[in-house]
């Protein structure tokens, strides 16, 4: 057995570097999907290649692969002049034919600049897709970072789930994501409580003017961030967070709330004008190329899987009337909202920018023309930011899966010409409709939909709880097996050994024998109360339960307790204890109680031990006197008992006491009295 001050000196290890811990683990993942990713896609790509360096495998690739190799990323190299290198928008244009020439991409600036930036020096469609993913890369990993800090193991939703296997370098999601996820960030930093100040690190203008700088460059990556503005806009216009106690008297601050429209304002001007400037028929291409582009088969949504493919309705007029209903139904959307959020933030003092931001994302996916499978990766830092409900999650991404292990093979069946299979059709319409339903879903309830912590503790300035494992380790560290472990004492033919459930049949029966036994406690009669209680007594993490051995007969006799375990203080109690009637009055009790009290004082090094007892329970009271306790007061209504409460006589003894009080129980032991 180790020295008392060997136990003392044991210091709880596991909780230091947790969040080292999360970031590497959460960053490994992250590499892992991304290496997966690239395995998976380059597949498509490969020698032989065309003379415009077009890899005669595209776009099938293995042909019986799980996952098809099919990326926007490759397509992309041929038909936009991305192979030829020519500088995005600047000498470019769309054909009355709508194909989009001399650069121009169908996305907004400064995705069209980073794919240029993929394709220089390369020659071939595989090399443009390897340096487009090294560029691409930099943004999944420090996204997976800012959500470990914002939701800590929730980022595993982001980093270990298959989204960002199969659409990382499906196309350019991940800059605009990480833009998204980093205006978030840039609030809740903002809002955080310095180290030094005790104060928020940054004014909410401040911050909020950096968040909108970000949006705005998100906007101009992909459309939906700009959304994220007007949420902010109002989030600022209400002051954000405010103290409670100063609700009743602030103003809305108009001032603030323009200045976030002015930066995203200015910011998309600083970008855009340039482009516009130096070749506005190749900027302008690209919404031109948006607005005329059709729900058709390639575009997932409920336009085509519904109305269309139930209709089949004349296609001039199908398109024209959801050219017509989806920027229509977008806006509905985004005001209903909106209002959502207002209402909310009517009933908390709170505008939920988060989740409304994230209500009118599934507002414009749910009622655009396009909704493009890679879109999922949208939607990840949502649900790891706000508290979505674990099977919504699943859900969600489990048919997500489906959708693109199909819909990218029914677009081969259809070029092929090959007969289409019912489970490719079936697998698009599951992935399609779920889609809409949970989209529709989360425009209703994002607004009332929690963050998650530490995120929700940041942006209100306050400390944010200890992450789980950390806590896991203080409750194990403050556990009393950490301190006086699980130990077997014998003395006296007496042995204490800790309770096991398959003790209850033993336990139970001392009850059933005696049902006079426990007026003064609760005492199990039958096998299932003894279970209940010897699973209570483990499941409590400051108590250590015995059972009483007769060495003599091997039969369990009872059973006893340390309890309000305190290792900091040094002090523990001895209690929950009864026995057989038959051993009343033996070595019993005397001897259970030296070796609890020896070893508490001698072994672990306690201090105080302490007893508690009814305070008409005179049996008991005068024999916790007889060990050499000392009687300290009453203390009133300080338990639960028999429907009400109970006062209880508090006894204690310190280790100024044992030397005396040893000796005088030893000898009581060494003479023990007959059995009654």
């Amino acid at each position: 057995m180790p020295s008392g001050s060997a136990l003392i000196e044991r210091r709880p290890l596991l909780h230091r570097g947790e969040a080292s811990a999360l970031a590497v683990i959460a960053t490994l993942l992250t590499v892992a999907a991304l290496t997966w990713s690239y395995r998976i896609k380059s597949l498509c790509g490969g020698a032989p290649f065309y003379p415009d360096g077009r890899s005669l495998r595209f776009p099938v690739g293995d042909p019986h692969a799980i996952v098809p190799c099919y990326s926007d990323l490759m397509f992309l190299w041929i038909g936009r002049d991305i192979n030829n290198h020519v500088f995005p928008y600047v000498h470019g244009g769309i054909t009355d034919q709508g194909h989009l020439y001399g650069g121009v991409v169908e996305y907004p600036v400064l995705s069209g600049l980073l794919m240029w930036l993929g394709a220089i020096g390369r020659h071939s469609d595989l090399a443009f897709f390897q340096q487009s993913a090294l560029i691409l890369a930099p943004f999944a990993l420090v996204t997976t970072l800012l959500l470990a800090w914002m939701s800590r193991w929730w980022v595993l939703v982001w980093a270990a789930t298959p989204p960002l296997v199969l659409y990382a370098f499906h196309n350019w999601e991940l800059p605009v994501v990480f833009t998204s996820v980093a205006a978030v960030a840039v609030m809740a930093w903002g809002a955080s409580v310095g180290t030094t100040t005790g104060r928020p690190r940054l004014s909410l203008r401040t911050s909020s003017i950096l968040a909108s700088i970000l949006l705005a460059l998100g906007f101009s990556l992909k459309i939906y961030p700009g959304l994220f503005v007007l949420p902010l806009a109002l989030y600022v216009l209400t002051r954000g967070c405010p103290d409670p106690a100063a609700t009743a008297r602030r103003a809305y601050d108009w001032v603030g709330a323009a200045w976030v429209i002015l930066a995203a304002v200015i910011t998309t001007l600083v970008v855009q004008v340039p482009f516009m400037i130096a070749g506005y028929d190749g900027w302008k291409a690209a919404l031109t190329f948006q607005s005329n582009r059709t729900a058709s088969i390639d575009t997932n949504t409920f336009w085509y899987w519904g109305w269309y493919w139930l209709s089949h309705d004349d296609v001039d007029a199908y398109d024209s009337a959801v050219r017509t209903l989806s920027p229509v139904l977008i806006v509905v959307g985004v005001a209903a909202g909106l209002y959502l959020a207002w209402r909310r933030y009517r009933e908390t003092a709170v505008f939920p920018w988060i989740g409304a931001s994230f209500a009118l994302l599934a507002a414009f996916m749910l009622f655009h023309k396009v909704h493009s499978p890679q879109y999922t990766l949208w939607l990840l830092p949502f649900f790891v930011l706000l508290r979505v409900r674990w099977w919504v999650i699943a859900i969600y991404l489990v048919t997500d899966f489906i959708l693109d292990v199909t819909i990218f093979r029914l677009f081969g069946i259809i070029n092929s010409g090959s007969p289409m299979k019912w489970w490719v059709i079936g697998g698009v319409n599951l992935g399609v409709w779920v889609h809409v339903v949970l989209l529709a879903y989360f425009l209703v309830t994002a607004v009332s939909t929690p963050l998650r912590e530490p995120l929700a503790s940041l942006v209100r300035s306050q400390l944010p709880p200890l992450p789980p494992l950390t806590r896991l380790a203080i409750a194990d560290d403050g556990a009393a097996g950490r301190w006086l472990g699980a130990p077997i004492l014998t003395r006296a033919g007496v042995t204490l050994r800790p309770l096991r459930i398959t003790d209850a049949a033993a336990l139970g029966a001392i009850g059933a024998s005696d049902p006079e036994l426990g007026p003064w406690t609760s005492i199990p009669t039958d096998t299932a109360a003894a279970i209940d209680y010897i699973t209570a007594a483990h499941d409590d993490p400051h108590r250590i339960a015995f059972a009483v051995i007769d060495d003599a007969t091997g039969t369990l006799v009872g059973t006893t307790s340390y309890y309000d375990v305190d290792h900091t203080n040094l002090t523990v109690a001895i209690g929950y204890t009864f026995y057989a009637r038959s051993v009343h009055g033996t070595v019993v009790n005397p001897a259970a109680k030296l070796m609890l009290l020896d070893y508490a004082f001698t072994e672990a090094s306690a201090v105080r031990v302490v007893w508690h007892t009814h305070e008409n329970n005179a049996h008991s009271r005068a024999a916790i006197a007889k060990l050499g306790a000392t009687f300290e007061g009453l203390l009133r209504k300080h338990r639960r008992f028999a429907g009400g409460w109970r006062t209880t006589a508090q006894y204690a003894m310190t280790d100024d006491d044992w030397d005396h009080a040893r000796a005088a129980l030893a000898d009581r032991v060494a003479q023990p009295v007959a059995p009654a």
